[in-house]
């Protein structure tokens, strides 16, 4: 997340002046059902799997796995729906006032609607990661990671020519998109 952040920041400074702000604040707005739910979830699995891993019960974390994700899906679902269609009020509620005007609002909430399309992967890799860890399979989530940095940097690449500063944002959810379709298909 980190990288991809500074490859964004990178990025976003050829797209003049408000870029860089407007998609920090939409990205912070969209870590916040991810930090409630996606964390959560994560870290109510996490010893769930690890008692189940250690006593041999392979059915037993599939299950465990599959109820985690189904509940991630049922609940960051409708936050991404929330965070795309609701953004602007938000926003407008949040950020706008002083220096931050109605122009700012718009490309916030537009940078926050491309970033919700990846917020159920964010979720998804945020319970997959540890379970991967618990299950002693280190070196998938770092090849994935590795992965998804490489795809965003490429997505990103192509993408700001022709969006522009949004098309960052919708760069880096489809590569976490891409990450945790990695992460399921080998786990």
């Amino acid at each position: 997340t980190q990288v991809n952040l500074l490859v964004n920041t990178i990025l976003a400074t050829s797209q003049g002046p408000g870029a860089v702000s407007w998609l920090n604040y939409a990205f912070r707005l969209m870590q916040f059902p991810i930090g409630i739910f996606g964390v959560s979830l994560a870290s109510a699995t996490l010893p769930r799997v690890s008692l189940q891993w250690a006593n041999r019960d392979i059915e037993g974390v599939a299950r465990t796995l599959t109820q985690s994700l189904k509940s991630g899906f049922a609940i960051n679902m409708p936050a991404s729906a929330g965070l795309a269609f609701l953004g602007y009020p938000i926003i407008e509620l949040i950020f706008q006032y002083g220096r931050f005007r109605v122009e700012d609002t718009q490309a916030t909430a537009t940078a926050l609607a491309m970033y919700s399309v990846g917020l159920v992967a964010y979720s998804v890799v945020k319970v997959l990661v540890p379970a991967c860890y618990a299950l002693g399979n280190t070196r998938l989530p770092v090849l994935s990671s590795i992965f998804a940095v490489a795809v965003t940097i490429v997505l990103n690449l192509i993408m700001v020519k022709p969006f522009g500063y949004w098309g960052l944002a919708l760069g880096t959810s489809l590569a976490a998109i891409l990450n945790a379709v990695v992460l399921l298909g080998g786990i």
